[in-house]
């Protein structure tokens, strides 16, 4: 009679430790991204040309810190400077629909010396539903949208 409860209770804190594991590679993976922006090391050369980072290339350089965790497909990457008059950065996040699959494109914008940034990465974690209806899923594709938010200053 017991086991069954003391199973989910297993499942549950399984599930959990997973969560908090991968929640910490994000914030990780997103710190760096902060600090490659903020040291102005957010650049690539070609043809002995230097440029900002693309999109693609940040998101690279970010996924490159945890690949053995994460798909680099499904990672959600997001670079804005931050405006000056800013109450809330709920307008400036990524939207989702219903499904879970993003309402709009991200913006990516390296700024430059001596602006506020916001970076936000995310990353959709399947979840699997447990016994006694168990479901930590914040999606409609059933996933757990896990995000990491850096508000930073680049340097001059």
């Amino acid at each position: 009679m017991v086991a069954p409860i003391f199973i989910a209770i297993v499942l549950a804190t399984l599930q959990i430790s997973i969560i908090f594991f991968v929640k910490s590679y994000l914030e990780t993976g997103a710190e760096e991204g902060a600090r490659l922006v903020l040291t102005n090391r957010a650049i690539a050369t070609a043809n002995g040309v230097t440029s900002p980072m693309s999109q693609s290339q940040f998101k690279a350089a970010i996924c490159a810190q945890f690949n053995t965790v994460f798909s680099c497909g499904s990672l959600i990457v997001q670079l804005q400077p931050l405006p000056n008059e800013v109450t809330s950065i709920a307008s400036l996040m990524p939207t989702f629909k219903a499904d879970g699959t993003l309402a709009k494109g991200t913006t990516y914008s390296p700024g430059g010396g001596g602006q506020n940034m916001l970076l936000t990465v995310e990353y959709p974690w399947p979840i699997f539903g447990g016994p006694l209806g168990l479901n930590f899923a914040t999606q409609g594709n059933g996933t757990l949208l896990m995000t990491s938010t850096q508000i930073f200053r680049v340097e001059s």
